[in-house]
């Protein structure tokens, strides 16, 4: 079923109120700016702790003084119905809480449902930095196996605590950290590699049947440790590049240091692909996730769907809709002349969006 109820108060320009869903699909039609994304935006933090778009919990108050509340019942795939709530006080202190009980960090969460965003910024998973590749495929990792956010948690402070002894020439512990950092930098860098070799044919070919292209983009992934297997080499490795480490301050190799790329015919794709290309190449990507999380976990997912029809042509999209993934619940957001009345069906609930408010056609929310 999906997200049966959800209120809010304090949330972006979203007014205080609670709105009864109930369908498996639901529509957010609206102009610009009225909030349509806000509400996916408050279904994400419900579902993953975080935000899509915002970094800092303060920016997600109306007023900053008050605190900020969000709340829903959930149920998938036949379970009990389930509460959520999520807090944020003015102190920034932050609780996150499924039927009562209150959960230490957002891990607990993660276990309960499967949520995932079709967004603008997707596009930074093909043309961004490095860390914005890696964290596409540590995302899918951490949602089919949260064992993998702990071998990434660990790695992160290991790696940051070698880096604080790089800088205090503290030699006497640095070999101590070089075997850690090895052992689960290693994790990493395997289960990246085993999930690109997975995920690059299911890519390539989702890819190539909505562009209609003849030859398929490929993913490659190059490690900064390549040809390192064993955490004995790693260490002869970190050894070797210990006086660079010094006089940068850093740790110039490992996990944190990887690269992503997706090349066609052997050149990187967004050299040459348009703009057009590449959104398609980012909304390949998510459904690709989408599946391979789908079969990986047997859950179906929760999806946000914000604007990204948009720009597509008729072909284009019919060719993406056709290969839409399964889903336990989907939200989309649609301007209001962009023809969502052919996406509609009946299980499909309708709200109108206007200066944070929603409305079903003709008749406010109760």
């Amino acid at each position: 079923m999906g997200f049966e109820r959800l209120r809010f108060f304090n949330f972006r320009n979203l007014k205080d109120r609670e709105l009864f869903l109930g369908a498996r699909q639901v529509f957010l039609v609206g102009r610009n700016g009225q909030g349509k994304t806000n509400l996916l935006e408050a279904v994400h933090l419900l579902s993953v702790g975080s935000s899509f778009r915002e970094k800092r919990d303060a920016a997600l108050s109306r007023d900053p003084s008050r605190t900020t509340g969000l709340f829903a019942s959930f149920a998938a795939g036949g379970a009990a119905v389930k509460s959520l709530s999520l807090q944020f006080s003015p102190d920034h202190r932050k609780e996150l809480r499924v039927d009562e009980k209150t959960l230490a960090d957002r891990r607990g969460l993660l276990s309960e449902m499967l949520c995932l965003c079709f967004v603008q910024q997707d596009m930074e998973f093909i043309v961004g930095s490095p860390e914005d590749r890696r964290r596409f495929f540590d995302q899918t990792l951490v949602l089919s196996d949260l064992s993998f956010l702990d071998a990434l948690r660990t790695y992160r402070q290991v790696l940051k605590s070698r880096n604080l002894c790089l800088r205090e020439n503290r030699d006497d512990v640095l070999e101590v950290y070089d075997g850690q950092l090895a052992a689960q930098g290693l994790i990493l860098q395997n289960r990246r590699a085993e999930l690109v070799r997975e995920f690059d044919a299911l890519f390539g070919a989702l890819l190539a049947e909505i562009s209609g292209a003849e030859q398929e983009v490929r993913i490659r992934y190059r490690p900064s440790w390549e040809g390192l297997c064993t955490t004995d080499e790693v260490m002869g490795h970190l050894a070797l590049r210990r006086e660079r480490d010094r006089l940068m301050g850093a740790t110039t190799s490992g996990p944190h240091r990887d690269l992503c790329s997706y090349e066609r015919e052997g050149r990187e794709y967004s050299h040459f692909a348009s703009t057009g290309q590449l959104r398609l190449c980012a909304l390949a990507l998510r459904v690709a996730q989408a599946r391979y999380l789908s079969e990986r976990t047997s859950r179906k997912p929760v999806l946000l769907v914000d604007d990204v029809l948009l720009e597509l042509d008729p072909g284009k999209k019919s060719a993406f809709l056709a290969r839409f993934p399964s889903y336990e619940q989907a939200f989309f957001t649609f301007l209001p002349d962009e023809g969502w009345r052919s996406y509609r069906t009946p299980d499909t609930l309708v709200l109108e969006v206007e200066a944070g408010d929603f409305r079903e056609p003709g008749e406010l929310l109760r």
